[in-house]
């Protein structure tokens, strides 16, 4: 998995990371209620959340429980902030 933050010209402007070795992101999109957009991330294909998307995607990660909030996933809701504030994409590539 590689998530990174996409420019609205669509080229990459962040550092790339993946997902921890115990897949605590993945985890956390796969235990997501069905109508949110943690849950609508792909553990294989391509996944793009617009600036919008990834405010709400923000928001999601923040209300984890505490003991569920892993460096990885700290970094990807601010990755989420950096990618609504530059009118960007949140892009997430599956295995």
């Amino acid at each position: 998995m590689e998530i990174h933050v996409r420019n609205r010209l669509h080229v990459r402007v962040s550092e790339r990371i993946g997902d921890d070795a115990d897949g605590s992101f993945l985890k956390a999109c796969r235990e997501a209620p069905e109508d949110s957009h943690l849950h609508g991330v792909q553990s294989v294909g391509d996944t793009m959340f617009n600036e919008l998307q990834a405010a709400h995607l923000v928001a999601e990660l923040g209300g984890l429980a505490e003991e569920k909030q892993t460096d990885v996933i700290r970094r990807v809701a601010k990755m989420a902030q950096e990618a609504a504030a530059c009118r960007g994409y949140l892009y997430i590539s599956g295995d």
